[in-house]
Order: C-alpha cells, then sequence, then structure tokens
C-alpha cells in the first residue's frame, strides 16, 4: 500500500500549539484519528508532517478528519492539507531524517530527541502513545534500526540503556513524574483522571520505589499524599511504559553530563 506525505499550516505562520500541553494532546489526537494509517508525525510550531499509508482515495478522508480534530485545540485556523506521494524506499528514508530533525530546521529551541512533537521518542521506545505502532516504519524500512535513528538527531549514545539504581535514585522525584508524562504524551502537570495520565503517574510512583525515593518525595512531586503514592506503586504498570519512562531518565541524564 502507499504511503503518503501530509502537511498542514497554519495561515501567515501562526503559533498551533502554544505550550507543552497543548502539543501532547495534538499528537495524542494525531494518533487516535490516524490510528493504523500512521506512520511518522512531527508537530513543529506552526506546521504538521505526518506519513500515512493508504489509497489515494482514504487519504483525502483521512486528511480531512484530522483538520477537523486539530482545530479544535489548535490556536489558530489550519490550512487545508497538502498532499504527495511518498517515491520509494530513499524518499522514504529521507522523511525519517527530516521529520525527526525538525527542530533543527526550522531554528526550535530544542533538542530533537526531547522534543515531544516529534516521534523519535516513540521510535526508539522512549514515549509510549496508544494506537501508534513504531513497528510500522520498521516494516517498510527493515534495515532502519535505533542506532541511525540515534545519529539522525546528533546522539552517539553507544550501549545506551536504561539508569542504574543510583543515577536513578540521583535524578529526584520531580524529574521522574516528569519523564513519566513525558513516556505517555500527557499533560506536564499530570492532572486529570484520563487513564494516560493515571498510567503516568502510576509508572513515576513505581519508578520512584524502585530507586528507593520515599512515597512522600514523589508523592509531593505528583500533588499527592505519600499514601496515595503507595497505592500507585502497587498497581500495574505496562512494562514498556516503565521502560520508557526509564529510558526518557536515562536520555536527560545523559544529555545534561555532556552539556557539563
Amino acid at each position: 500500500m502507499r504511503c503518503w506525505h501530509v502537511t498542514f499550516s497554519s495561515p501567515r505562520r501562526m503559533p498551533l500549539f502554544v505550550d507543552e500541553a497543548s502539543r501532547r494532546a495534538a499528537v495524542r489526537r494525531i494518533v487516535r484519528v490516524c490510528g493504523a494509517r500512521l506512520v511518522l508525525f512531527c508537530i513543529v510550531d506552526d506546521h504538521i508532517h505526518l506519513v500515512v499509508i493508504g489509497p489515494p482515495e482514504g487519504v483525502g478522508g483521512l486528511a480531512a478528519a484530522l483538520w477537523r480534530a486539530l482545530r479544535r485545540t489548535a490556536a489558530c485556523q489550519l490550512e487545508p492539507a497538502h498532499r504527495r506521494p511518498v517515491d520509494g524506499r530513499r524518499h522514504l528514508e529521507w522523511l525519517v531524517r527530516y521529520l525527526t530533525t525538525q527542530t533543527d530546521h526550522h531554528g526550535i529551541d530544542a533538542h530533537p530527541a526531547l522534543w515531544s512533537g516529534s516521534c523519535f521518542a516513540d521510535l526508539v521506545g522512549m514515549r509510549v502513545v496508544e494506537g501508534f505502532d513504531p513497528r510500522r516504519i520498521r516494516q517498510l524500512l527493515p534495515r532502519l534500526r535505533d542506532e541511525e535513528l540515534h545519529r539522525n538527531v546528533g546522539l552517539d549514545l553507544g550501549t545506551f540503556g536504561p539508569l542504574d539504581g543510583v543515577r536513578l535514585r540521583a535524578t529526584g522525584a520531580v524529574r521522574i513524574a516528569s519523564a513519566a508524562a513525558s513516556a505517555l504524551a500527557v499533560g506536564p502537570a499530570l492532572v486529570g483522571n484520563a487513564a494516560p495520565t493515571i498510567e503516568a503517574r502510576r509508572a513515576a510512583a513505581q519508578v520512584a520505589k524502585a530507586a528507593g525515593i520515599r512515597p512522600s518525595e514523589i508523592g509531593w512531586a505528583l500533588s499527592i499524599t505519600a499514601r496515595a503514592a503507595r497505592r500507585l506503586a502497587e498497581q500495574p504498570v505496562a512494562p514498556e511504559v516503565l521502560h520508557a519512562t526509564r529510558l526518557r531518565l536515562a536520555l536527560e541524564d545523559r544529555m545534561m553530563r555532556s552539556a557539563a
């Protein structure tokens, strides 16, 4: 089935999503609307890139549905989608690089590996958004490896993996809570009763417990009591969510030490 590169822009290059919470909400909405047809995506400040799979007659309807869904949360109106076919493997390989390095292309003050609008985190196991399957791009590009994705965004991570107990404990409760929110693309404040937000709070409590951080500390970071934090730490969390949270913390730690 054919791949398509779909682009949405704002009129007069106005910002589409003005804060971190709205950008993460847009990521979740894109995944929900596109479903199994979504291969790659990136939200920048004033436009959105997608790579989707589908027949020509279905792409227009998908773009229209996404246009309607995003205009409810965008800070300004969206222009109609522009779509063009992906012309073979080399074009798709170029799009992987292009979409995961948009912050560099457009001078956005954020490292492309940490930008919440990009699918980079999903592709390397550092984020889990229900409905988005990062294996789709590897089905289309079987030779694509994490090491190549890391190089694309300027990282030389070698044997990159989750932090050990000592370094994990040193990160502190606030950064663990932040990483859990990032790992599930939910609002940084971790407020509300939506299932992904609850899952993020559980992940934060469990990672903190494994690191030897007291319930009162992670409770403070999550704006809950120590007793509530203990309960969260005992509830089930998907292993891939815990892994994504730990990977996010490891990447932040590696980049902080590199910059020091």
